[in-house]
């Protein structure tokens, strides 16, 4: 996972704990606004760090060690979709997954995974779907990022397809070494955009300043961005960035920006760097955290919330048990879920406007009945 180095021992313990509350089923259930109601979907992951909600209905989940599993019908299936040879070491392994815009007619699958072999670095591949497995040699190579440092951490991980633009970006972690956040000669602690084949797009705001695959940076200045998502229809873009010791971070993502990594960490008035839409502060209380995670727009196509939930932007920590909610319109902030316990990695929502949330262990589905 991302974690604030100095939070790490707080975040291990965090994630053995999260071990245990799975097994335990977590009763009582989370604590919801009135109305509000949680089901468990799957059990039983192991490590999990990411998921995708495919088009067809099926749910396609990250575990670090490399099985990309899936959900269909509410079931976990026995047999993962595919297996990566990965290194699950810190926060290595096999970290993001996304589909194509027209997976429906392509089938096309993307993951992001640490490989071992000439030298370890972590790299974008796409497989084509045919049902629950891989087309046979379908598997592409459409990335390769930079070798990485003996630092087993800030690998990044969260990839998705852009609104409207159909471009794939990608989120690199700085891998320990805060330098490579702030330089066009690599292309760690940025977010990349790339075509879908795994060009670069000649219209990225560093295409000619920098060379090679640094010509795929699309912002810098990013500590460990673990996690980032797009608004439906506005194609509004907020990206997550985990802090070191105070702060945690919500930041727009603008083409060329420069969020100040690590030079600044949450709010500044520096005029070189473009400051967080929202930040809070590390400690073990309702409103802090130690590493932000999840992500998603409330834009479902039929909203199962209340009015009062469209548009606004879901986001959870790794240790607090919490899930949160951002308002765009007016910055405010109101929390959500509570009593979560430890290891919330991902959210999404379904196109039926359930919300699902991602655990080390477990996948929940949250929904609303009425009050």
């Amino acid at each position: 996972m991302n974690l604030p180095g100095s939070s790490l021992r707080l975040a291990h313990i965090c994630l053995a704990a999260a071990a245990v509350v799975s097994i335990q089923q977590r009763s009582p259930a989370a604590g919801l606004p009135a109305g509000f109601t949680e089901t468990l979907v799957a059990g039983g992951l192991d490590s999990a760090t990411a998921m995708t909600l495919a088009p067809d209905g099926r749910i396609f989940i990250c575990e670090q060690g490399g099985a990309l599993r899936i959900v269909r019908n509410g079931v976990l299936l026995p047999k993962p979709f595919v297996t990566m040879n990965t290194q699950a070491l810190g926060e290595r392994g096999l970290l993001g997954v996304t589909t194509h815009p027209a997976y429906a007619t392509n089938g096309w699958v993307y993951v992001y995974h640490t490989m071992l072999t000439p030298n370890i670095h972590n790299r974008v591949t796409r497989f084509t779907a045919n049902g629950d497995h891989p087309v046979v040699n379908s598997k592409t190579v459409i990335f390769d990022l930079d070798d990485l440092s003996a630092a087993t951490n800030h690998n990044g991980g969260a990839i998705h397809f852009g609104r409207g633009d159909g471009k794939l970006y990608v989120a690199a972690g700085e891998n320990g070494i805060s330098a490579n956040a702030q330089s066009l000669t690599n292309v760690l602690g940025k977010i990349l955009r790339l075509n879908d084949d795994g060009s670069i797009p000649f219209d990225n705001p560093f295409y000619n300043q920098a060379s090679g695959r640094n010509r795929a940076i699309w912002v810098l200045g990013l500590r460990n961005p673990f996690t980032f998502s797009f608004q439906p229809v506005t194609g509004r873009m907020f990206i997550n960035d985990v802090g070191e010791g105070t702060w945690e971070e919500i930041n727009e993502g603008i083409p060329g920006a420069n969020y100040g990594w690590p030079v600044t960490e949450g709010p500044t008035t520096d005029p070189r760097f473009r400051g967080p839409l929202f930040a809070y502060r590390h400690g073990g209380g309702s409103t802090t955290g130690c590493a932000i995670t999840g992500g998603a727009f409330y834009n479902p196509h039929a909203a199962e919330f209340p009015p009062d939930y469209v548009g606004k932007y879901f986001f959870a920590d790794l240790c607090s048990g919490w899930i949160r909610r951002y308002d765009p319109a007016t910055g405010d902030v109101q929390a959500f879920a509570t009593g979560i316990g430890s290891g919330v990695v991902d959210l999404k929502v379904g196109g039926r406007g359930y919300l699902y949330y991602l655990t080390r262990t477990q996948l929940w589905r949250v929904g609303y009945s009425g009050s």
